[in-house]
């Protein structure tokens, strides 16, 4: 009998969430690297998004994300 892989659905959303913060951190920089001047709301933005790795990169540092954390909201999903 072989058991079905499953996905931390928790990990998986910071992920994504990781991922596109990033992106948004990038074009940001690009942005100013080109010499164009953010606005305001950019700006805070990018605040938003370098705290939200930050905090993430806490939580992973001491292990506050773990796959079998009995106060993780999110259920194990079975991959078919």
């Amino acid at each position: 009998m072989s058991t079905l892989p499953t996905i931390d659905t928790r990990k998986a959303w910071l992920d994504e969430v990781s991922i596109v913060t990033n992106t948004v951190l990038r074009k940001l920089t690009e942005k100013e690297i080109k010499g164009r001047n953010l606005t305001p709301v950019e700006k805070q933005y990018a605040k938003i998004c370098g705290a939200y790795l930050y905090l993430l990169n806490l939580a992973e540092e001491n292990n506050l994300l773990l796959p079998d954390d009995p106060d993780n909201p999110f259920n194990l999903e079975t991959i078919h």
